[in-house]
């Protein structure tokens, strides 16, 4: 199976486009626009000292500090190298389980990975791997309901919280009573961009999973602190399943410097406030100045235009719609003023000619993007650079 295109990859821009060494600004990467803080830079600075040993097996200190933060037992804890790595390990403890109930049951079908498309595409990956069939159904991501839920007979189902890339979040009094009805069910549901929210308290999942077997959440710290590039995620889960992932973990996969600075990642809730803070006013501005450009529109509720946008993540999903321009031709236009986004063709359900599905709407559209929210000057600069290729006449 062929790797998941993902953005966050300006070298490759540079050489499809020939951009030479033009500086980009990347909205394709849904990061916190300030960077990493300056504690987290020294933390990891610090942790270059200690590069000549092993790191500890199991980060210890570091689970022990994320239990502490979101108030869970210790035993619910695992450290992995990124999200990417705990999604692979959730697949690989699932393979035989899932393959061994569907063969008692006599029912080869149960041994399902379920999933909602578009979504991240390392669900899928995972699951085909490890020979888990697939089942997905479309994303009404012109409505913000969410009423597709899997047979809760057994299986998986991922989730983002929010979701990537329509940006929709959950409402836990949805979700919860959905999982609950589901104890067959290993639900995922990955909150890699929940931190970006202002209501992030009254939406997470994190402390449900104390009280229930079938529920796991994934967390990764790459986003919110800025430091990809470190891997660092984790996973809060039953202390059965945390001990079937460590069953299938490598060791020593974290490193002393992202360690060391995940440990000031988690304390350093002052930068996670300030990006907080910029997100509930950007957030919608964006969007509000997005809707005058004419062939681009966000994904929203029956195309109309927000009063008061839902709780959405640091990043947003436009369609081209009404124009003559594709999704791939807009993306290296930008490229050439200086702007990457990320295209999202490669996403299953928002290929070029698609069609959004809504109450009573099926809207045809030339693909879509996904735009991160950044600082006001540079989303200003995007939305002008947008404005001119919008403008003209699409290359021939």
């Amino acid at each position: 199976m062929r790797p998941i295109p993902h953005g966050g990859n300006p070298a490759e821009a540079r050489r499809r486009y020939g951009l030479g060494d033009r500086p980009l600004i990347d909205f394709s990467t849904c990061l916190n626009p300030f960077g990493p803080s300056a504690a987290v830079l020294d933390a990891a600075q610090a942790g270059l000292e200690r590069v000549g040993e092993f790191p500890e097996p199991g980060c210890p200190r570091l689970t022990e500090r994320i239990a502490e933060f979101h108030g869970v037992p210790i035993d619910h804890v695992v450290v992995g190298a990124g999200t990417s790595e705990l999604i692979s390990l959730i697949a690989q403890s699932l393979r035989e389980v899932l393959a061994l109930h569907a063969y008692e049951n006599g029912d080869p079908a149960m041994a399902v990975s379920h999933m909602v498309e578009p979504t991240y595409g390392e669900y899928r990956r995972a699951s085909a791997l490890n020979e888990l069939r697939v089942e997905a159904w479309g994303n009404h991501i012109l409505t913000w309901s969410q009423d597709v839920f899997p047979n809760p007979a057994a299986g998986v189902f991922w989730t983002g919280h929010p979701d990537n890339p329509t940006g929709r979040a959950w409402e836990r009094a949805t979700l919860l009573p959905l999982i609950d009805a589901s104890l067959g069910l290993l639900t995922v549901v990955d909150e890699s961009y929940l931190p970006f929210l202002a209501d992030e308290p009254e939406r997470t999942l994190v402390q449900a999973v104390t009280s229930r077997e079938n529920l796991l959440v994934l967390r990764s710290l790459s986003p919110i602190a800025a430091i990809p590039g470190l891997r660092i995620g984790y996973a809060v889960a039953s202390p059965d399943m945390v001990v079937r992932l460590k069953q299938y973990q490598d060791p020593w996969t974290i490193t002393q410097v992202a360690e060391s600075a995940a440990l000031a990642a988690v304390d350093d809730l002052d930068a996670r406030q300030r990006v907080v803070d910029l997100l509930s006013k950007e957030t919608p501005r964006l969007t509000d100045r997005l809707w005058n450009i004419a062939g681009l529109r966000p994904a929203w509720p029956d195309r109309e235009r927000p009063v008061n946008a839902p709780s959405i993540a640091n990043f947003l999903l436009v369609s081209l719609s009404e124009t003559a321009w594709t999704a791939p031709q807009v993306h290296e236009a930008l490229a050439h003023q200086g702007f990457l986004v990320r295209e999202c063709s490669d996403f299953r359900g928002l290929e070029v000619g698609a069609l959004l599905t809504g109450p009573d709407k099926l809207i045809a559209t030339q693909g879509h993007l996904r735009i991160a929210v950044r600082t006001a000057p540079e989303n200003d600069r995007l939305i002008a650079a947008f404005a001119d290729v919008l403008s003209s006449e699409p290359p021939r």
